[in-house]
C-alpha cells in the first residue's frame, strides 16, 4: 500500500501558544499562564505565522488584536486542542483515579453493564470505569481489558472466572405487536404463525426453542434475520415480530413495558455469563471493588 499522505501541520506547542495569546491578548499574559518567558512566546507566534506565511495578530503599541486570518483560526485550534485533550483524558487518563475496564458483548454491555455501572460510579467516584465492546486479535490479559464477561461453561483454560448470572430464555414482542398480530396467543404452537425475528449464530434460537416443546421449527427465511441480538432488541420493540428475549439482560425493557412476556414461561439456557480474569492478575483493590459489585452474592 502506498504511504499515507503527510498532514501540513505546525508544531503543536506553537498552537498551544497562539491559543494562550489569543485568549489573554498578551504575550505577557500567555507566558505567565504557560510558565515561559515573554520572550519565547513572542518568538513562537512569528514562527507559526512564518509557517502559514500570514499574520496572525496585529501588534498594537500597549496590545494585541487578531487579524481576519487569525480570527478563523482561532476556533479550529482550539476545538483540535479540545479534542485532543478530551481524546487523551478518556483513553490514556483520569487524574490519578484508579481505573478498570471491562469488555462485554454489546447486547450484555448496553443492557446489564452500563446501568450497573452508572450506580457503581456512585459509590465508587475514586474508581474510573471504561466499558468497551471491541475484541482485539491479542490475547486477553495483554489488551488492557481487566475483566471480561463470557457466556459459557465457566472453565476455559487460562483465566479464572466468577459466575455473574445465568439466561433464560422466552417469546416476547411489543405491545403494540400483541394488540395488532392477526393470529393468536393462545399457546406457543401459535407463534407459528407469526413474523418471527431471528438472531443469526445466537446461542439459543428458535429451533431449539421449538425442539425443546417438541414442535418442528419454522423456516428462519420467513422471519427476519439479525446478526445482532442489541439490534433484534430494538426491532422487536419497534413492533418488527416476535423474538426470544433474554432474562435477565431485557428484564428492565419488560418492567418498562417497552417488551411483553406473551406466555410466563422461560426456558433455562445452558449455559451462564462469567465475569473472566487472566488468571495469575493481580487483586488490585479497583477490581476487586467492581468483582464485589457485580456479583454481591
Amino acid at each position: 500500500m502506498p504511504p499515507p499522505l503527510r498532514r501540513r501541520l505546525p508544531p503543536l506547542n506553537w498552537l498551544r501558544i497562539f491559543d494562550a495569546a489569543a485568549r489573554h491578548m498578551s504575550f505577557t499574559g500567555a507566558a505567565e499562564e504557560l510558565g515561559v518567558t515573554q520572550a519565547a512566546v513572542s518568538q513562537q507566534v512569528k514562527q507559526l505565522e512564518d509557517w502559514l506565511g500570514i499574520q496572525l495578530f496585529k501588534r498594537l503599541p500597549r496590545s494585541l488584536t487578531l487579524t481576519d486570518a487569525g480570527i478563523a483560526y482561532l476556533p479550529q485550534v482550539r476545538e483540535a486542542l479540545d479534542r485532543l485533550g478530551t481524546a487523551t483524558e478518556q483513553i490514556f487518563g483520569h487524574h490519578g483515579k484508579r481505573s478498570v475496564t471491562l469488555r462485554a458483548a454489546t447486547t450484555v454491555a448496553a443492557l446489564w453493564l452500563a446501568p450497573r455501572l452508572a450506580a457503581f460510579r456512585s459509590q465508587h467516584p475514586e474508581i474510573a470505569v471504561r466499558l468497551t465492546t471491541l475484541y482485539a486479535p491479542v490475547d486477553f490479559g495483554q489488551d488492557g481489558v481487566d475483566i471480561e464477561v463470557r457466556y459459557g461453561a465457566g472453565t476455559w483454560p487460562g483465566v479464572h472466572a466468577v459466575k455473574l448470572f445465568a439466561e433464560s430464555y422466552f417469546p416476547a414482542c411489543s405491545p403494540g405487536y400483541r394488540v395488532s398480530a392477526d393470529a393468536p396467543f393462545a399457546a406457543p404452537s401459535d407463534l407459528r404463525e407469526h413474523r418471527l425475528i431471528h438472531v443469526l449464530g445466537e446461542r439459543e434460537d428458535w429451533g431449539s426453542y421449538f425442539q425443546r416443546l417438541g414442535l418442528p421449527a419454522p423456516a428462519v427465511a420467513e422471519g427476519l434475520q439479525f446478526d445482532s441480538l442489541f439490534v433484534a432488541t430494538h426491532a422487536c420493540m419497534a413492533g418488527g415480530g416476535i423474538m426470544l428475549g433474554t432474562s435477565p439482560l431485557v428484564d428492565g425493557l419488560v418492567t418498562e413495558g417497552r417488551l411483553v412476556d406473551l406466555f410466563g414461561e422461560r426456558i433455562p439456557a445452558r449455559h451462564a455469563h462469567y465475569l473472566v480474569l487472566p488468571e495469575g492478575a493481580d487483586s488490585a483493590a479497583e477490581i476487586t471493588a467492581v468483582l464485589e459489585f457485580l456479583t454481591p452474592d
